[in-house]
């Protein structure tokens, strides 16, 4: 909270406390002094003018009624600038030097006088009061007389005026009372010039304190060697130097830091020490969209795993349990497509206090797809070796079974062997020519080469398996031939594996449609069959190697179930995209297979579509 007066006002009015102290407090007590030194003199000098009058009263032999006692004490008091009066046992007033004779008798009774009264218990009493009978301040004085002869037992008591006394003193109190409000004055503007001259540096260390505390380390304070605040203006200058050394150097880590944070491919999400979000990473961020503002959020709103969040909540609880300062992991599913390993590890090893939290999500989405993958892959190349292998072991078996085989028997088997083992060979080859295309180094020679006839040397090598069925080709390829940028061996190997698929797949007698369209910088091509068609659950594996849709592994045509994961491969080497789409847009039924290749220039549109009988005589 700002102070409600400045520091040069608080400076003045402690000074001036200070010298208004120092002004008063040693006079007071000076006058006090005194005062109590004449107060004890004026005693001593009363008690020796008592018993002077005592030891003269006693000597005296002349005296024999109570005037003449008056008489003496009138003479006395004269003498002595005294007032004496002598008062009798019960406070009865019989004789007073400041009283006439005859009035003594209506003076009250002096018995329940401070004086009177201490006399009773002790040798002398004394007492300070105003007189109203002489109307100024006495200090009285009384002792116990025995009396003898005519002089009864009684007290004897003088009474002198201490004002006389004091009156010097009052008079340097005056004159001290006029000298201190000049003294101070003079005092207070001496101090408040000076003030004024050491407040300017102040007030700049002030406003330099306040700048570097606003972030503004820029700010410097200058001022001349040997001035009462050179080192402490130094220092502060050190300060604001060294902490915008600190603030550079922390903002520069920082900025670092959130590089590497956000440009990490990993999700990462840090936890206070309430286990609230504290701060994400862009790729957490994309991974939670549906809520646009994680921060302060529980985890478990975020990722709906209970034990993910129990592994939160642990981390950062103090004294957590055993080992809960060391990375704990687990994996979890997002939304049942999403796999994620994930690591969560305390930022403080001191579990006394609490502390936060840091979870890494590494996804491991396309490991978990890979090792099924590898599984599957297992599993169906050794049941497509298996088949074939059992036939040529069967068969073969058969064969040394019998001494004498029939011939026409025997070459019956020897027909089922070889077509076997073709069948084998050609997985083989087919392994191996998807081993190469998946090689990072794998050869490939681009060229502008004309697809309308790698399809026909592609439909030239299916011919016979059209020709089993009756299966037509329609084509919309531009008669004069279109260009691509392709391999053109590789290129003929996509169509023929296509072209091979829709004959397996469509009914007798159907046709098989080819056509192409321009998008900017490429050329698409489409492969479309009416057959039964690929359900959606199968769609996103079926460039897998050995995957089948039916359920069954027997296959008439001989395919080895590679066809079309080599022709993913082979379209992406040649970096574009293979997808496929089922049922047709204008059917019920029936699978289109697209896939794009770059264009070494801008091609003509397509043309109306051409008879299969016109384009392929041969088939």
């Amino acid at each position: 909270m700002q102070a409600k007066y400045s520091f040069r006002t608080r400076m003045l009015v402690y000074f001036w406390l200070v010298l208004l102290a120092a002004l008063i407090l040693p006079p007071w007590y000076y006058f006090k002094i005194l005062n109590s030194e004449i107060i004890e003199e004026t005693k001593s000098k009363t008690i020796q003018q008592l018993r002077l009058v005592e030891w003269m009263i006693q000597q005296r032999s002349d005296i024999k009624s109570a005037k003449d006692i008056q008489v003496l004490l009138v003479q006395l008091g004269q003498l002595l600038d005294i007032r004496l009066t002598y008062v009798a046992e019960g406070g009865t007033v019989i004789s007073d030097s400041d009283v006439p004779f005859p009035e003594i008798q209506n003076l009250e009774n002096h018995s329940t006088r401070p004086e009177i009264m201490q006399t009773l218990t002790q040798d002398i009493g004394v007492a300070i009061r105003y007189s109203g009978t002489t109307q100024q301040e006495l200090m009285y004085t009384a002792k116990r007389v025995q009396g003898s002869g005519p002089i009864p037992r009684g007290v004897l008591r003088v009474a002198a005026p201490i004002s006389k006394v004091k009156e010097p003193l009052d008079r340097l109190k005056i004159g001290f009372l006029a000298f201190v409000p000049l003294a101070f004055a003079v005092a207070a503007l001496i101090s408040y010039l000076l003030i004024r001259r050491l407040n300017r540096p102040i007030r700049e260390m002030i406003e330099a304190a306040e700048a570097i505390s606003s972030r503004d380390f820029n700010r410097r304070i200058y001022t001349i060697p040997g001035h009462e605040f050179y080192p402490l203006t130094q220092a502060v200058n050190t300060m604001a130097e060294s902490i915008q050394d600190q603030i550079k150097k922390i903002s520069d880590q920082k900025q670092e830091l959130e590089a590497v944070f956000d440009a990490m491919h990993e999700a990462v999400m840090v936890l206070d020490s309430r286990g609230k979000i504290k701060s994400v990473n862009r790729t957490f961020a994309e991974l939670t969209q549906d809520c646009p503002n994680p921060i302060g959020r529980r985890p478990i709103e975020l990722i709906p795993d209970i034990n993910f969040q129990r592994l939160c909540d642990r981390a950062v609880t103090p004294n957590g349990g055993e080992n809960s300062d060391k990375p704990q992991n687990l994996q979890i599913a997002l939304g049942g497509e999403r796999n994620y390993d994930v690591n969560v590890v305390s930022l403080s090893h001191d579990k006394k206090e609490g502390c936060g939290a840091v979870a890494v999500f590494h996804d491991i989405t396309e490991l978990k797809r890979l090792e099924k993958v590898r599984r599957d892959f297992v599993a169906n190349v050794s049941h497509e070796l298996r088949t074939p292998l059992t036939s040529i072991k069967g068969y073969t078996e058969t064969l040394l079974s019998e001494a004498k085989p029939d011939p026409q028997t025997a070459q019956s088997f020897l027909q089922v062997i070889l077509k076997n083992t073709n069948h084998l060979a050609k997985m083989v080859q087919d392994l191996l020519q998807l081993s190469r295309l998946e090689a990072p180094d794998a050869p490939l020679r681009l060229a502008p080469v004309n697809a309308a006839d790698a399809l026909l040397t592609a439909w030239r090598a299916c011919t016979h398996h059209a020709v089993e069925k009756s299966i037509r080709l329609e084509t919309t390829l531009p008669s004069n031939g279109i260009l691509a940028l392709a391999d053109y061996d590789q290129l003929v190997q996509v169509f023929r594996n296509l072209l091979e698929n829709a004959i397996r797949y469509s009914p007798v007698g159907d046709t098989i449609q080819v056509s192409c369209d321009f998008p900017q910088g490429e050329v698409s091509f489409s492969v479309r069959d009416n057959g039964p068609g690929i359900s959606r659950k199968h769609q996103q594996r079926i460039f897998e190697r050995f995957y089948r849709v039916e359920k069954h592994r027997s296959d008439p045509y001989g395919s080895t179930g590679l066809g079309l994961a080599i022709c993913r491969h082979i379209i992406k080497n040649h970096n574009g995209k293979i997808w496929l789409m089922s049922p047709n847009p204008d059917d019920v039924k029936g699978t289109t297979f697209f896939f794009t290749l770059k264009t070494p220039r801008p091609v003509p549109g397509s043309v109306e579509a051409s008879s299969a009988g016109n384009d392929f005589p041969d088939r």
